[in-house]
């Protein structure tokens, strides 16, 4: 078996190391960094093709060198889309660092006994919805400059596109 000799930082001076080894380590190294670079390709054409606004300000902003941009651009939403099926939020804490969106589309959106903060807080249907949200008790809806709590049997029922934007 062939064997290479490579200098060590302890203090025995020299560690044999199989070539085949080396080459195996090496091969996973590449392997790991293809999926990597597959897995970043397929987030990317899925951000693209759901939020195409985001993308273009994270590209502005990468053009202008301004890191921070990009990171705003990048980071930062919670968004929450029913489709035509059912979302349950139940005793949750959501904080989000730009906007939070929960859009019951043609589906329903069910929040209940959950904090929710975000400088831009949007619940509700968006354009063309058909769907229905429901705000239960014990939840706390905070933007920037407004705050809602729902307490006790006390609830908020919105339907179609009818929405509460808070900021």
């Amino acid at each position: 078996m062939a064997y290479l000799v490579k200098k060590s930082c302890s203090s025995k001076g020299i560690r044999v190391m199989p070539i085949i080894e080396t080459i195996l380590l090496g091969m996973a190294a590449s392997g790991a960094y293809d999926l990597t670079k597959e897995g970043a390709k397929i987030a990317y054409q899925a951000v693209l093709s759901k939020r195409p606004d985001l993308i273009e300000a994270a590209e502005s902003a990468a053009e202008a060198g301004d890191d921070q941009g990009l990171r705003t651009a990048l980071t930062g939403a919670f968004e929450v889309l029913a489709g035509a099926g059912e979302v349950s939020i139940d005793g949750a804490v959501i904080e989000a660092l730009r906007q939070a969106t929960f859009d019951h589309q043609q589906g329903t959106v069910v929040i209940a006994g959950t904090q929710i903060s975000a400088p831009v807080l949007v619940t509700g249907g968006g354009s063309g919805a058909k769907g229905k949200t429901v705000i239960g008790g014990g939840t706390s809806l905070s933007s920037a400059g407004t705050k809602a709590t729902l307490t006790g049997s006390a609830s908020i029922t919105l339907t179609g596109n009818a929405q509460i934007k808070q900021d």
